[in-house]
C-alpha cells in the first residue's frame, strides 16, 4: 500500500543549504554513489530541453535499498526528488532542485523477455534502443508497442 501522507516541500534556499546533510545522511546509510560537487550537479542541471535548474545533489543507485533509502530520506526532509533516465526529455522531465536519481549507471538492464507474451521486464534506467535491439534479435518487435510520449 502506498503511503498517502502529505508532504511540505521546503524553499529552495532551504534545500539547497540541506544538500551536503542530505549527501552526508545517504552515505551514512550506505548509499555509495552520491555526488554533490559543483561539476556534477552543473552536468545535471540540463537535459534535452532548454531548462537549466541545479540539483542539490546527484544519486546514482546501485539498487533497490539505494533507490528506497533516497527516497525516505527525501520524503521525511520534504526535499523534491527526480528520477532521471538518459536525460532525454524536451520538456525538462529529468532536472529538478532536488535530488535526480540517475538509473542509467547500474539499473539499466533488460531482466526478462516474454516473447509469448510480448511483455518486457527492464529496470527504470533501460535505454529504449537496448530494448529493442534485444527484443528484435529475438524475433519479437516490443518497441512497436511501447509509447513514446
Amino acid at each position: 500500500m502506498h503511503n498517502t501522507t502529505p508532504v511540505a516541500l521546503l524553499p529552495m534556499h532551504t534545500v539547497v543549504a540541506q544538500s551536503q546533510s542530505l549527501a552526508t545522511a545517504l552515505r551514512s546509510r550506505g548509499v555509495r554513489h552520491v555526488r554533490d560537487d559543483d561539476t556534477t550537479r552543473a552536468a545535471y542541471s540540463s537535459d534535452a530541453s532548454l531548462y537549466r535548474v541545479v540539483p542539490s545533489a546527484v544519486v546514482l543507485p546501485r539498487d533497490a535499498d539505494d533507490v528506497a533509502t533516497t527516497l525516505a530520506l527525501c520524503r521525511d526532509r520534504g526535499i523534491p526528488l527526480t528520477s532521471r533516465g538518459a536525460g532525454t526529455s524536451v520538456a525538462g522531465n529529468a532536472i529538478g532542485a532536488g535530488v535526480i536519481l540517475d538509473f542509467s549507471r547500474y539499473l539499466n538492464q533488460v531482466v526478462s523477455i516474454d516473447a509469448e507474451a510480448r511483455t518486457a521486464v527492464v529496470q527504470p534506467g533501460t535505454v529504449h534502443a537496448t530494448l529493442q535491439d534485444l527484443s528484435d534479435r529475438r524475433g519479437i518487435h516490443l518497441a512497436q508497442l511501447l509509447d513514446q510520449s
